[in-house]
């Protein structure tokens, strides 16, 4: 089984509990794991919100779009075309769910593939990847893709090699053999340059480096 067929079939299994993560109704032995462990995963998507603003009027591309929760906010505020790629097709049938259940299914497309091989239309003006490079071996050509595809903004997850949780993430996915990539600062910014981006804000956030560029400056 290859690297992709490893994480494809995790998310798969998983795909129910991950999405959990963003409700509220969870048991309060959940909501405390939830909150130490994955808590990230909410402040992320609150950041990304943040810093996309104004999403009115725009498009945008989600690389690892999961169960589709960031694309569904994008149009929810206003965003008039949102495209959703991931290839765990449990994700994807969550997001199309969900998104309907938001009244918004008419904005939101999702997509079951590989990026950048299932997006060949383009570009967005914005594009994002949160929680995305922890599971993929070759950052530097899927950033260089996302600049191709991207007029305005990017906003992207690194996991960090170096925090206190490391350790058990990784013994956790060793056990489930699902493939695990974890980044120094030096790694990142390493990425970024051999990306052609050059332009950027840097944000530790937790468990992770965020980082929201401007791809146009350092395209090549």
């Amino acid at each position: 089984m290859s690297a992709d067929d490893k994480v494809r079939s995790h998310f798969d299994a998983d795909a129910q509990r991950f999405d959990a993560i963003y409700e509220d109704e969870a048991g309060l032995v959940r909501r405390f794991v939830d909150r130490v462990w994955r808590g990230v995963v909410r402040r992320r998507l609150e950041l990304t919100l943040e810093r996309l603003e104004p999403l009115a009027g725009r498009t945008v591309l989600d690389v690892g779009c999961g169960s589709g929760r960031y694309c569904i906010a994008y149009a929810r505020r206003g965003a008039t075309r949102v495209v959703g790629v991931d290839f765990a097709p449990a994700m994807i049938e969550i997001a199309d769910r969900l998104a309907a259940r938001a009244g918004v299914a008419d904005r939101c497309e999702f997509r079951v593939g590989a990026f950048p091989e299932a997006v060949a239309d383009g570009p967005f003006d914005a594009s994002t990847a949160m929680g995305y490079f922890d599971y993929v071996p070759d950052a530097v050509r899927h950033v260089v893709a996302m600049r191709k595809k991207t007029t305005s903004v990017m906003v992207m997850s690194f996991p960090k090699a170096i925090e206190w949780r490391v350790p058990l993430r990784r013994l956790r996915f060793l056990m489930l053999r699902c493939p695990l990539y974890l980044y120094t600062a030096g790694e990142v910014r390493r990425i970024l340059e051999e990306a052609g981006v050059t332009d950027y804000d840097w944000i530790p956030l937790d468990r992770d480096y965020v980082v929201v560029a401007r791809p146009g400056s350092g395209a090549r």
